[in-house]
């Protein structure tokens, strides 16, 4: 069921203001309980970090040397990932997410190795990290250099959440893509959960076990159904999820295919459909611009798919009807620089025009995880025509709930015109 915006509601306007330049491809932003610094996550393999409203000069940490080399174009690998641990002040202990070259132990047919990883920051400031305190936490092999994902986040659980792509190509097809359930599409991973983890939202415990522990009302922890990481799963590139700082909701956009974009409320236990669907449509991957008439409504485990809360379609593929390509998820706001967005979902869209640095922003009405939330557009009241104006890469939150924009007007990870804004 697809949400469309009403045009007679109000259209809600913001300023962005500039928080940070000169950066070459910000994808995520984040700040550290107690911690006055805001942290810049850079694709190219460095942590920034902002501090009395300055870029310092220095990074938090230098990861160029372990990352893959980065295409010029579009580029889906790289650093992508960062998430304080909750007791970060007195422990130091922070993760991320990078691409790595392909490790030996991989299939040698596949393209990098994804890398969840544990470091530590140094000092009694700790103003930089230390980059020899590297402990790995799992190591995920990709067989494409495409849907990666990519986000950290912990929820108020005290647990760490990551989000896999279906590794890659499209349709969930050819190498590296199980053999699933559904004979009707050939693949994918998104549907297997006893195969590999890619195509899901991880749940884990940094805090137990060696590297890592199982939380035990994980949905397949005490059974020989699925891998015990698994929370969720039958995402295609949920390359941007947020945790609400009130209420834990699990708010996730998932990257479609050609025809539909899509967020999920994302609950544990539940299966959202890819390869089988494309939001609410029946996938089909021989055709994958034609949906087919009907598709099961439920997996071979008996679950039954979950829909998106917000569904759109790809300018892509519908140039006049769609509401851009890619849609970027984004977080709830819960701050107080712009009057009546508390509690709406902000997330938005890579680019509404092909080949264009022309993102946009869109302000959804949360009501409750079933159903399509209403959304209309964000205007941006100082900045021309009031459109962004720049490719969105990702969304930021900051510990008192206000939003930050993260842009580039390159399509790939290359150049210095990425920038930071903070909604005002």
């Amino acid at each position: 069921m697809a949400c469309t915006s009403n045009p007679a509601q109000k259209v809600d306007s913001a300023e962005a203001v500039l928080v940070a330049s000169d950066l070459v491809s910000p994808v995520f932003l984040t700040q550290p309980a107690s911690d006055s610094r805001l942290f810049i996550v850079d694709q190219v393999g460095v942590i920034r970090m902002v501090q009395n409203g300055q870029l310092l000069p220095d990074p938090f940490l230098d990861l160029k040397s372990k990352i893959v080399e980065l295409k010029q174009e579009h580029e889906e690998r790289g650093l992508l990932g960062l998430a304080f641990h909750p007791d970060f002040k007195n422990n130091g202990r922070f993760f991320v997410y990078y691409s790595a070259p392909l490790r030996p132990e991989a299939p040698y047919n596949f393209n990098h190795t994804s890398v969840i990883a544990e470091y530590r920051a140094a000092g009694t400031d700790q103003s930089q990290a230390d980059p020899t305190s590297e402990r790995v936490l799992l190591y995920v092999d990709e067989p494409q250099d495409n849907h990666n994902a990519g986000t950290l986040q912990f929820g108020p659980d005290g647990y760490l959440y990551i989000s896999l792509g279906d590794g890659g190509n499209k349709n969930d097809i050819g190498t590296g893509h199980a053999a699933d359930w559904y004979q009707a599409n050939e693949g994918g991973n998104g549907q297997d959960v006893r195969q590999n983890l890619l195509g899901s939202i991880l749940r884990i415990d940094v805090n137990g076990g060696q590297p890592y522990g199982i939380p035990v009302d994980n949905p397949f922890a005490n059974t020989n159904h699925g891998m015990k990481e698994i929370y969720a799963y039958g995402l295609r590139n949920p390359y941007r999820f947020s945790i609400d700082q009130q209420t834990g909701m699990v708010i996730a956009g998932d990257a479609g295919q050609v025809l539909r974009e899509e967020i999920n409320v994302i609950t544990k236990g539940n299966n959202y459909g890819w390869n089988v669907k494309e939001g609410s449509l029946c996938f089909n991957a021989a055709n994958n611009k034609d949906s087919l008439a009907g598709c099961p409504e439920q997996d071979s485990l008996g679950r039954a798919f979950t829909d998106p809360v917000i569904e759109f379609k790809n300018s892509m593929t519908y140039p006049q009807e769609g509401l851009g390509i890619v849609v970027v998820g984004g977080n709830v706001y819960r701050g107080t620089a712009v009057d009546d967005l508390e509690g709406n979902y902000l997330f938005g869209v890579w680019t509404q025009h092909h080949e264009q640095p022309d993102g946009a922003v869109f302000i959804a009405e949360v009501s409750g995880d079933a159903g399509s939330w209403p959304y209309r557009k964000l205007q941006f009241s100082n900045r021309p025509n009031n459109e962004l104006g720049h490719y969105l890469l990702g969304f930021g939150q900051d510990r008192q709930g206000e939003t930050y924009l993260l842009t580039t007007d390159e399509a790939g990870p290359h150049g210095n015109t990425g920038k930071v804004y903070r909604l005002n």
